[in-house]
């Protein structure tokens, strides 16, 4: 019990160090209104409205040649009709989670790459598989190692270990390092982060529990296993990393047999999914 109230109070004391940004209070606002079906255009835009960075962003992607308007785009609620709820919903959260990022070095470029790339697997596999709500997923993906962001910016540890040793070993994962040098890990760092920023506690365990060996049936355990497939599926993709991580064949990891999926040709699947991170990548 000791150890465990050591281990937590090292962590808040490097959360408190690294001072992250609090999550913008439009993105936890437009939280709130994710599992909401009948969210109107007006009431999102109001609730976007009050973060000017986050609006005028809106606006620029609506105008950009991928969506093909013609006329110029200047008002907040014609922006989201163009770019359509569901996809509002996500680039919002996607640009408060950029936002975190102040020191943007090589590490954090990897890593946001890293995180889109999970975010956009999970939302398109809970779609595609009819496994979980799709924008909840995203969030999950979107934020599942946030806990690297505090343990490689705070001066308490020395996160830069676990990154050359990662860089240089195609068959680790930085988990693993991270329990064997701090006695903790990013999972542990994200739980108490998320939870100071008051995110639901549905999204907080999930990503706590996103590498675990077994998958409970819960929402949960459920939305973890999304996480920890689509991470996998990252990971060969060499999204984020050095060199991919295949380890492990996909179709052996527990995740995948956990959330049955079926996918006859995996190469294709890969090329799909590749694909939507590519462009998710070039919006952001």
């Amino acid at each position: 019990m000791a150890l465990e109230q050591e281990k937590r109070f090292l962590i808040q004391n490097m959360i408190e160090q690294v001072h992250l940004e609090a999550f913008p209070q439009a993105a936890n606002q437009i939280l709130n209104l994710l599992n909401d079906e009948n969210v109107s255009i007006y009431s999102l835009s109001k609730v976007v409205s009050h973060d000017s960075y986050i609006a005028a962003t809106l606006i620029r992607l609506a105008n950009s040649p991928f969506y093909g308007v013609k006329n110029k785009v200047t008002d907040l609620m014609h922006a989201i009709s163009i770019i359509g709820l569901e996809s509002v919903k996500r680039l919002v959260l996607t640009i408060s989670a950029r936002s975190i990022f102040k020191d943007y070095d090589e590490f954090d470029k990897l890593l946001w790459e890293h995180m889109i790339g999970v975010a956009t697997c999970a939302q398109a596999i809970s779609f595609k598989f009819n496994l979980f709500n799709e924008n909840v997923s995203y969030v999950a993906g979107l934020l599942h190692d946030i806990g690297k962001t505090v343990m490689y910016k705070s001066k308490l540890i020395r996160y830069e270990t676990v990154i050359k040793q990662v860089d240089s070993n195609d068959n680790l994962l930085s988990i693993k390092l991270e329990n064997e040098l701090y006695g903790f890990n990013h999972c542990d760092v994200a739980k108490e982060l998320l939870g100071l920023w008051n995110f639901d506690n549905l999204i907080v365990e999930a990503i706590y529990l996103h590498h675990s060996d077994k998958f409970v049936d819960t929402d949960a355990g459920k939305l973890s296993a999304i996480v920890n497939f689509s991470d996998y599926v990252v990971n060969w993709l060499s999204i984020g990393r050095i060199k991919p991580y295949r380890a492990v064949p996909l179709q052996d990891l527990e995740s995948f047999n956990f959330l049955k999926i079926r996918i006859d040709n995996m190469d294709d699947f890969l090329q799909e999914i590749l694909a939507r991170i590519n462009f998710s990548k070039d919006i952001f």
